[in-house]
């Protein structure tokens, strides 16, 4: 199986996710646009680079704010098929989790979930506390005996966003 077939396969699972087929094709769309990106400039850079019209940005937005898919459905969907897999490495009958988080400094103090955090760094040419956004993660050991990574899980804004979800 070349690598475009094992792509297809593995969105295509994603497809009872979305109770309309527009919304899956755009799904598709984005994750593509996500995967080639030359930037990380948000839907401008998906747009760019798969060379799509940009009278379709808003269009576009518009799949981020559909009801017709929920992000726990593709995250249980996500969940399932990962378990499916015959290369996660396990100890007897538990699976090794891998949790790390990471700092992202911003410019903006007011943009929405942006905090003052405390930098554990020691090295001493960087600031002891920063503006931004702290993102956490959790992954699974996968792979093979010659080479295990992380596949992600779950990723998120961990703090500053109580004020939004309210």
């Amino acid at each position: 199986m070349n690598m475009i077939e094992f792509i297809d396969e593995m969105l295509t699972k994603f497809k009872p996710c979305f109770s309309r087929n527009a919304t899956y094709r755009w799904f598709v769309v984005v994750i593509i646009g996500f995967m080639l990106r030359s930037d990380t400039l948000g839907v401008t850079s998906i747009i760019r680079d798969l060379a799509i019209s940009p009278t379709l940005y808003e269009t576009m937005l518009h799949f981020f704010r559909s009801s017709s898919w929920s992000l726990d459905s593709i995250a249980d969907k996500w969940y399932h098929i990962v378990k499916e897999s015959e290369q996660i490495y396990r100890e007897g009958d538990a699976v090794i989790l891998i949790g790390d988080g990471v700092k992202q400094a911003k410019e903006g103090r007011y943009m929405p979930g942006v905090k003052k955090l405390h930098q554990e760094s020691e090295n001493s040419s960087k600031a002891e506390y920063i503006f931004g956004h702290m993102f956490g993660g959790i992954g699974i050991l996968t792979g093979t005996i010659n080479k295990w990574f992380c596949l992600p899980l779950f990723i998120n804004l961990q703090d500053g966003v109580s004020s939004i979800l309210r």
